[in-house]
This record gives C-alpha cells, structure tokens and sequence, in this order.
C-alpha cells in the first residue's frame, strides 16, 4: 500500500472522505490530520475560544487578586490562573504540533503511528503538569500562626477525638485531589488531541482503502479500454464488410475492372487510415478531425462502389482540422448510419457529416455530426461493432460529464447522431 510522503501529506482528501464546509474547524477536515494545513486550520479554529477562556481566568485573576489579603506566604491568584491558561494552550497545541512535525518526516506508517501516540500523550501529560500544580497551590490557603494559637493546636493534637477528625479531613482532601486529577486528565485528554488521534487512526485506514479503490478504478478503466480496443479491432475488419468489399471487387473485375480497381484503392485508404489508430498500448487516445475524416472519406468510398445510389458530403471547417478528438469513434456512427439506415431503404440515400463550433454553452465545444436519410430509429436491426453504449462509456471516461453523443431524428427522415466535444 503506498504510503504518504512529507511531499502528499497537504493534499486534500479524496472527495469521499471530505464534505464542503464553511468553519476553519470543518475546512481542517478536508486535509489529514496532523498535516500542516489541518493543524493551521485547527488552530486557527481555536482563536476565539481561546480569547473567551483568556478573558474568564483574567476576570477571576483580578477578582481573586482584589479580594485576597497580600501576604508573602499566600501565592498570587492571577499567577496561578496564568499557569493554568499557559497549562491549557499547552494541551491544545504541543501534542498536535509534535504530531504534525513527525508527520512532515514522510516515516512508514507503524513508525509514524507510534511516533504521533506519543507525541500527544507527552503534549497531554506536559499541561496536566502545569495545570495540576496550578490547582494544587490555588487550592492551599497558607496563612500564618500565631505562637498562641500554635500552643491551643498542639493541646488539641492530644485529644484522640480530635486527631480522627483530622484524620477525616486529610482523607477528604486525598479524595479531593484525586477527583480533581481524574476531572483534569479527563478534561486535558480531550482538549489535548486524543479525539483527533482516533480520527487520524480511522482516516489512515479510510485513505487507505481509497487509494486501493482509486488503483481498482485505474485497473478497471485499463481492462475498458482494452475490451474497447479489441471491439473497435473487431468492428473495423470485420468479416461482414471485407467479405461484401471482396465480393464486390471480384464482381467489378469480371464486368468493370476499373471500378474493381477503384474499391480496391479505397479499401487500401480506409485499412491504412484506420489500422494504425488500433494500437493496443494506449500511445494515440487522440486523433484529430482531418485524420478521421480522411478515414471517412475512405470507407464511404468503398461503401458507394457497393451502392452507387448513396450520396455522401464529408466537410469540416479548416480552422477545426486540428482538433483533438477520440479515433474511430466517428466511423463507428457512420458505420451504424450504413447498416441501420441507408442499407435498408430502397432509393436514392445520402450521408452528411460535419463539422461545427459551438459556443452557446458553458464552454466552447465541438460537435460532430453524422446524418442520414435512411429509415430511422424504427427499423433498426442488431449489428455488429462497439455500439453506441459503448461510444457513450468511452466519452463518459475521457470527458467525464463534458461530452455527450445526442441521437435526433431529422425532419427530412433518417437519424442525426451528434458528437458534442469539449473543443480542444
């Protein structure tokens, strides 16, 4: 399993992992934990509440300071309170900002986990120092004794009455200082980072399970593409169209022996422009228009030695030649308009395809159309090639949701198969 690197961890989540939030608390949430653009976050998410608390233990510094008598053996209220913040910003930053160092060094992940484990139990354990001594001297009321009332104490001590009363009172402040620890450990455990730390725990394993995810998904897309590549292999020789040219090449050179040699020709254009978009490493996933529409014109051509009777236009704009777009997916939607619509309808029958800019939309884009006048969406039969489903999955996953192929039938009769490209 691949593991972070200092270099990767600021990367934001994969979206699965992250929900669109307005609060620098919610924004962390978009970054690891305890990488350096979550703990600014984090912090920055600590501001105001900081400020509150800051206000509040200054308030009840001054209040105590006011109301308490100086004396040199009494420590000073707001000293304490001053500990007792300086205890809590400890809580809330050192633990993180240790983790956050040792999640910069790019360690391997058992190394890293135990690392940043004791990193937050040392930034917990350093305030808990801080802020239980803070409680301990606020709690003890030190005041002098006279030599007087030392004498009325010490015939008291005598007294067995007296001494398990005291006895008492110890054992209530040892319970004292013990729920006050607990209530503190609790408190500073909290504050400092344990929750986060058990969220870091669940991400890893969340990222984790994403990146194998996000290699099946690439594995997927791999196996697509290569089913594709054999389909689009086995639609473009196909035996249904090299049979019907041969036949008809063997007709033409018993009757017409330039016509033979003219299908011939165009057999050899169409094999040389198609064949070298076939290859199987992946090297030509675009093409441009001028490049497919040569291999129309191409098959057309061998189309209408077979039928005389079909007209064909193949214009594109020269300003659109150069445009990017996928191989042989054009040709399969002239191949669909050939066996669909013209082969069946008896007469004159005429494929157009085009070329055109559109900017209406968003973006600019690219729409190639193939038209025709054949018989239309009623009369379709099952044919061989990749099909339009698999035209709309090739678009889906080089373009995402920027391309799309629309289906139209034409007023004049016939069906209006339109590419729409993003226009590259």
């Amino acid at each position: 399993m691949p593991t972070p690197t200092a270099s990767n961890t600021d990367q934001p989540l994969p979206d699965k992992l992250i929900s669109d939030k307005g609060s620098w608390s919610l924004k962390a949430q978009h970054y690891p934990v305890f990488s350096q653009t979550w703990f600014r976050y984090r912090a920055l998410s600590y501001l105001m509440p900081l400020g509150v608390f800051t206000a509040i233990l200054l308030a009840f510094g001054l209040l105590f300071a006011s109301k308490t008598t100086k004396n040199v053996n009494e420590s000073t209220p707001y000293l304490l309170f001053f500990f007792i913040w300086l205890g809590i910003i400890s809580c809330i930053f050192v633990g993180r900002f240790l983790a956050t160092q040792i999640k910069r060094r790019g360690w391997s992940q058992p190394i890293e986990k135990t690392a940043i484990v004791v990193a937050i139990v040392m930034g917990i354990v350093i305030s808990f120092n801080i802020v239980h001594q803070a409680d301990q001297n606020l709690d003890r009321k030190v005041k002098p004794i006279s030599t007087e009332n030392q004498k009325k104490l010490d015939s008291l001590l005598k007294s067995e009455e007296v001494k398990i009363g005291i006895v008492i009172t110890e054992n209530e402040q040892r319970k004292n200082n013990i729920a006050n620890s607990i209530f503190w450990v609790i408190l500073l455990s909290w504050w400092g980072g344990l929750l986060d730390l058990r969220t870091y725990f669940r991400q890893t394993r969340e990222i984790n399970q994403a990146l194998t995810e996000e290699q099946l998904e690439k594995y997927k897309r791999e196996r697509n593409q290569a089913q594709m590549q054999l389909s689009i292999l086995a639609s473009q020789v196909e035996p249904h169209f090299l049979f019907n040219t041969l036949s008809g090449v063997r007709a033409a050179m018993l009757s017409d022996p330039a016509r033979g040699v003219q299908i011939i020709d165009h057999l050899v254009d169409y094999l040389r422009a198609t064949i070298p978009q076939m290859r199987s490493d992946g090297s030509l996933m675009f093409s441009t228009v001028e490049q497919q529409f040569h291999a129309i014109r191409a098959y057309l051509g061998v189309i209408q030695t077979r039928i005389p009777r079909l007209q064909i236009s193949v214009e594109c704009p020269p300003e659109l030649k150069q445009c990017a777009m996928p191989p042989l997916m054009l040709i399969s939607l002239v191949e669909n308009a050939v066996k669909h619509g013209i082969e069946l309808k008896k007469g004159a029958v005429e494929i157009i395809v085009s070329a055109q800019r559109d900017t209406t939309g968003q973006g600019e884009q690219l729409i190639i159309s193939v038209a025709d006048n054949g018989v239309g969406f009623g009369h379709t039969t099952s044919g061989t090639g990749i099909g339009l489903s698999n035209i709309r999955e090739r678009l889906k996953q080089l373009y995402g949701d920027q391309a799309s192929l629309q289906l139209a039938i034409r007023e004049t009769g016939g069906v209006n198969a339109a590419l729409h490209l993003p226009l590259q």
